[in-house]
């Protein structure tokens, strides 16, 4: 089995990784990004363009090849084909067993109609009236209720009149106005 992991120096999960290759008694091939820029196209290659540390390679012995982005130790017993244990046991390779092909038949699908769209009108979500607030304090009460009060008679805004063109200047020219 060949093992080749790409690493950056400070990625914890390339740590994490290193550890467990290490403590399953493993051994592999670090490529540092930081120390050779090839190993980088190289990485890209193989992780179908997955710019995440770590990617691992794995060769397996009977030529199967596994390509692992990132790293949790569940992948990687699945992937090295390790039992699930406790913590700090000994790794346990399960016996080769072929892998099952499920064979499902094919159905042709007969065509099948769009459903029809049928269009709804819009209605308005109720709005929630608010309840006016509650004043304790009579005096305060007295202030709103003439704040209301000027509120609701508010002085009718006198209309602006139109500006009115001035009749141009002897001697200037006459600009057209754009509005027209």
């Amino acid at each position: 089995m060949k093992i080749t992991m790409y690493t950056i120096t400070e990625c914890q999960f390339s740590k994490q990784e290193r550890e467990y290759l290490s403590a399953h008694g493993l051994t592999f091939e670090e490529k540092n990004l930081e120390t050779n820029r090839e190993f980088l196209a190289e990485m890209l290659a193989v992780g179908s363009n997955f710019a995440g540390t770590p990617v691992t390679k794995i060769e397996k012995d009977d030529g199967q090849i596994a390509v692992l982005k990132g790293f949790t130790a569940a992948e990687f017993d699945k992937a090295l084909g390790f039992a699930a244990q406790a913590p700090g046991a000994e790794a346990v390779k399960p016996a080769e067993v072929p892998p099952v092909q499920e064979v499902v038949p094919a159905v042709e699908a007969a065509p099948v109609a769009p459903a029809p769209v049928v269009e709804q009108p819009a209605v308005p979500a109720p709005q929630p009236e608010m309840p006016p607030a509650p004043v304790a304090d009579p005096a305060m009460a007295s202030v709103l209720n003439t704040l209301e009060q000027q509120a609701q008679v508010a002085a009718p805004v006198a209309p602006v009149a139109p500006e009115v063109p001035q009749p141009p200047v002897a001697g200037q020219p006459v600009i057209p106005d754009p509005q027209f």
